[in-house]
């Protein structure tokens, strides 16, 4: 029989470790090749570990007590060759770094700043959820991540 979590806390832990990391232009190597940005407070641990340029993928892990209770497995890709990959992930960095609470897979519904503007299509909750993330620059469709995820039984 698997134990459930505290969706409430999990909730807070997320919210916070990706304020401490998603504005994190680049993270650490790893001797396989891959990068990661990591956070921990407590019992709680975050690992966002990736690979790839574009496109590129990866996987967000949250750990309770040594176990993982949450993932979140990603696919992204840069669709044009204007503007920069440094001004879109610039932007992106900007729509992640305060994460909402109420909407933690991925960024928030909707966020627009100058010629960027950013949509979040998801279909379910924390606990279980799949969606798309999209980047338009003058309404031009620039960036694409699919995701999803949601709780581990332990």
């Amino acid at each position: 029989m698997s134990q459930t979590i505290d969706i409430e806390a999990l909730v807070d832990f997320l919210a916070q470790a990706r304020r401490e990391t998603y504005a994190v232009p680049e993270g650490d190597r790893n001797p396989d090749g891959t990068s990661q940005n990591a956070w921990q407070r407590d019992a709680w641990r975050y690992v966002d570990r990736y690979a790839g340029t574009n496109p590129y993928g990866g996987q967000e892990l949250v750990w309770h007590k040594g176990r993982v209770v949450w993932m979140m497995g990603y696919r992204a890709e840069i669709l044009a060759d204007e503007p920069s990959s440094d001004a879109i992930y610039a932007f992106q960095r900007r729509v992640l770094g305060d994460p909402d609470p109420d909407h933690l897979m991925r960024g928030p519904r909707h966020y627009a700043h100058g010629a960027f503007s950013y949509d979040n299509r998801v279909e379910g909750d924390i606990a279980g959820f799949s969606g798309r993330e999209h980047i338009r620059h003058d309404d031009t469709l620039v960036y694409l991540m699919a995701f999803h995820g949601g709780v581990i039984g332990f």
